[in-house]
């Protein structure tokens, strides 16, 4: 990736503030040059410096899918999918969300990767009108399955109020002004709409700084997830640990609704200080030592040796009876 940063003014990616941040340690997955921060203030964690608007624009239209093995197919593609548990996690969404989706609702989803979740919605509920914003073009159709989805450039470009309900799985920590999201889901729900956002929980467990990488620029606990939310104007109904657990219980579960009366934003309220010092805990103790340096340099020689996707289908038949096993455990 070219590592063609914006100015950096030192300001919390969530709170704007540039007092009380922290360095906790360089980015080291990819070396792009950035740095994790510590907010003080919002206990926010983000990388630092921004990249600019058209390296990230390049990164995620030609980069961001050969950058990590797991998202490279290897021969079969359908193979690649079955692995990934793409469909099964489409529809574990999916179950939880559509009792709550009225007849003909607009669906928007930001960021809807290979289209797994669009694709189930239109089998399972053909009455939905669905719309998304995808940049990676090359793949978004891979799982729609025939659904009918209207593409967008953006989520900016629709009008206030048009829309019933809006999704965002693995999506607002790739952003690089989360308030600036939630102000949008705001704006363009009806009044009484719902959005239901999924995120990495920063309090999960990270079992090495290789979990910091370019793609994810912030990094949420519950906390501060519900702060930026109600910041909005928004009302959460719930926001906390994926319900069920399973494949999905390292991620947070985030519940929305527009008000029915006026939405109106207001400032990001401040963390605990109890709260600052168990993000400081919880990034102090992922280690970096000599054993996750080697397998870091050992895994990018196997990976320059027979290549990413190779490397890919390996990870991901490992990882394919603990998504199964997890989903089986999320049922019962």
């Amino acid at each position: 990736m070219n590592a063609d940063f914006a100015p950096d003014d030192g300001r919390c990616r969530c709170c704007g503030a540039t007092c009380a941040q922290r360095t906790v340690w360089r980015e080291v997955y990819l070396g792009s040059g950035q740095e994790l921060r510590r907010c003080g203030l919002c206990a926010a964690a983000y990388l630092a410096p921004d990249f600019s608007e058209e390296a990230l624009a390049r990164f995620y239209a030609h980069d961001y899918r050969r950058l990590f093995p797991m998202e490279v197919p290897w021969r079969s593609e359908e193979r690649f999918f079955a692995l990934r548990g793409d469909r099964l996690v489409a529809n574990r969404r999916l179950r939880r969300i559509s009792p709550d989706l009225p007849r003909g609702a607009r669906l928007f989803e930001l960021g809807s990767g290979f289209g797994a979740f669009l694709g189930a919605a239109a089998a399972v509920r053909p009455d939905l009108h669905l719309l998304a914003s995808e940049p990676d073009m090359a793949h978004r159709e891979r799982l729609l399955d025939g659904a009918r989805v209207q593409f967008l450039p953006q989520q900016q470009v629709m009008d206030e109020a048009t829309l019933d309900a809006v999704v965002a799985f693995h999506v607002m920590e790739h952003l690089p002004d989360p308030r600036d999201f939630l102000a949008t889901v705001a704006r363009v729900l009806v009044p009484g709409g719902q959005a239901w956002i999924e995120v990495p929980d920063v309090m999960s467990d990270w079992r090495s700084r290789n979990y910091v990488h370019p793609a994810h620029l912030s990094y949420f606990s519950a906390s501060l997830l519900q702060r930026l939310a109600q910041a909005a104007g928004l009302d959460v109904i719930y926001c906390g640990a994926y319900p069920g657990g399973g494949m999905l219980a390292d991620n947070l579960w985030l519940h929305l609704r527009r008000p029915r009366h006026a939405c109106v934003s207001k400032p990001l309220a401040a963390a605990t200080a109890q709260e600052v010092r168990l993000l400081d805990r919880q990034l102090n103790r992922v280690s970096w030592a000599l054993r996750d340096r080697m397998r870091r340099v050992l895994k990018q020689a196997i990976v320059s040796l027979f290549g990413s996707g190779l490397v890919g289908e390996l990870q991901r038949r490992r990882n394919q009876w603990r998504v199964l096993q997890e989903e089986c455990d999320a049922i019962r």
